[in-house]
């Protein structure tokens, strides 16, 4: 984390909810005559986290809970100019650790954009994303304070061509940043590129073929080879989106993925992967979405491990009333590892699970309440990786 984001940590969470919500409410009046495209206002959350650190009961250490609060400030905007959409969404704040404080952090949420038709008919979009949040602590028997900054910035383009064939390409830059030193081990830089051509029908459905290859460097390994220093990693890829009625949608990919390591080649692989999900809304007052995945890549707990990971998910949302919304979700899957330490060790297998339920409640225009709960489990083949969390969340927000 830089010196700017350090010096801001100590910010108090009152300040950070009191001043936005402030300037919100002094400027209701004009929000309620008249519709902008502009959006502002602050929240504060109550979190409760049973199993802080995702340890097994009888690791080292056991099992610690705490009381987390979190203030933010968010500002958004959407505005058409002719062709041209601009768009902006920030979002920043503060989590305090009741019992363990030294955890403590400044959190991140932003993403930018523009799009258009430009030059002609010529679909551009411009985009910049970046996150800074605290590390998962899975898998870490001696925890750390690490947060990760990300930067996403990406370039598409979308040409047509003839009837109704398009080229398509795409440019994009990612940088990876960790605040603790220890961690910096795991600071990368990647660029990627990719082309295909999509067909859209006359009801807007489409299909692309797609090729991608990205290049990643680990910037603090170079002196250490027994670590991965980079790797390029190709992706070819059919993918499908796709309105089967007023109601019912598909989308998702098929690809084939290879990666070449740097160096260390026994952690090379190539898999297939997919990923589809159906979204049904009857238009009552019901919705679902039902997806299926695999994926060979980082590992969901961290992304310093790879894994082939497959899941289902489920997830049901309910609008009870124009002021209420209950959602759920569950989900579940299994992760294989690659790279063991040696020939003679088993691989490590995990078996995942995560479910969730909430509601929210807004009494008014500018007021949101929401209650949820969440679960996740972890069973592994590995000693001390088994683990059971419970996370109870209420959030305040107000905003214009």
């Amino acid at each position: 984390m830089n010196s700017s984001s350090k010096n801001s940590a100590g910010m108090p969470l009152t300040r950070i909810f009191t001043v936005a919500a402030a300037v919100a409410m002094l400027s209701s009046p004009i929000r309620a005559e008249e519709a902008t495209p502009l959006r502002y206002g602050a929240g504060v959350t109550f979190e409760r986290d049973t199993n802080l650190f995702l340890r097994d009961e009888d690791s080292p250490g056991g099992v610690q809970s705490d009381n987390i609060t979190t203030g933010y400030a968010y500002l958004g905007f959407d505005t058409t100019l002719s062709r041209q959409r601009l768009y902006g969404n920030f979002n920043v704040g503060a989590a305090k650790f009741n019992r363990f404080s030294e955890f403590d952090y400044d959190k991140q949420d932003i993403n930018v954009g523009w799009e258009g038709n430009f030059p002609h008919e010529i679909r551009t979009v411009l985009s910049w994303t970046r996150s800074a949040q605290l590390a998962n602590f899975a898998d870490f028997l001696v925890v750390r304070r690490n947060v990760i900054t990300r930067d996403v910035l990406r370039f598409d383009l979308d040409v047509p061509v003839v009837a109704n064939w398009h080229l398509i390409g795409g440019l994009g830059a990612n940088q990876s940043r960790n605040s603790d030193q220890e961690d910096q081990v795991n600071d990368l830089d990647g660029r990627s590129y990719e082309a295909g051509v999509r067909y859209v029908t006359n009801y807007g459905n489409r299909i692309d073929l797609v090729a991608q290859n990205t290049s990643t460097d680990y910037t603090e390994r170079s002196a250490r080879p027994w670590l991965i220093s980079g790797y390029d990693e190709r992706l070819y890829s059919l993918r499908l989106q796709w309105a089967v009625s007023g109601t019912s949608r598909l989308e998702g990919y098929v690809g084939y993925i290879d990666r070449t390591n740097e160096n260390f080649e026994r952690n090379d692989f190539s898999a297939p992967n997919f990923r589809a999900a159906w979204d049904w809304d009857p238009g009552s007052s019901l919705a679902f979405k039902l997806s299926v995945y695999r994926t060979t890549g980082a590992a969901g707990d961290n992304e310093f491990l790879t894994a082939t990971t497959t899941a289902l998910r489920f997830a049901p949302v309910w609008r009870a009333t124009g002021k209420i919304t209950l959602k759920a979700y569950v989900e579940a899957g299994s992760r294989d590892y690659l790279g063991a330490a040696n020939a003679s060790v088993e691989d490590r297998v995990d078996d995942f699970g995560s479910w969730s339920l909430g509601a929210s409640y807004s009494p008014f225009r500018w007021l949101m309440l929401d209650l949820s709960y969440r679960g996740q489990s972890r069973d592994s083949n590995r000693m001390w990786l088994d683990y059971i969390n419970h996370t109870g969340i209420a959030t305040v927000q107000v905003g214009f």
